[in-house]
């Protein structure tokens, strides 16, 4: 399982976790959370394409999550972004399902999948 577990449902997130356990069926489910109840993908783009109220979660030069770290954009879906419509926990979704969006997102974001 994911190294840093322990350490994200404590929200103590690790300065590098290991994103080689991220596994398929992390991504899998981080994919349905995300176009499903997260709502991520109605301001984010149904291909993270980004647009007028939020950026574009590929590869790109990041603003909130920093370098498109993947302990970053965990981070943001647990914190929300102050000043901005990302709230913490978008649609109610708990700390796993935020790692499981965090994986997808970092797994697109480096081009190991597709939106």
């Amino acid at each position: 399982m994911f190294g840093g577990a322990t350490a994200f449902a404590l929200h103590q997130v690790p300065a590098q976790p290991d994103t080689t356990a991220i596994t398929s069926g992390m991504v899998y489910e981080g994919r349905a959370i995300f176009h499903g109840k997260g709502m991520c993908a109605a301001c984010h783009g149904k291909k993270l394409e980004g647009g007028q109220i939020a950026p574009t979660l590929k590869s790109h030069a990041w603003r909130d999550a920093k370098n498109g770290d993947f302990a970053a954009i965990y981070y943001v879906a647990t914190h929300g972004v102050p000043s901005t419509l990302m709230v913490s926990h978008p649609g109610g979704i708990s700390n796993a399902e935020a790692l499981a969006v965090a994986s997808y997102v970092w797994s697109v974001g480096q081009g190991k999948v597709k939106p």
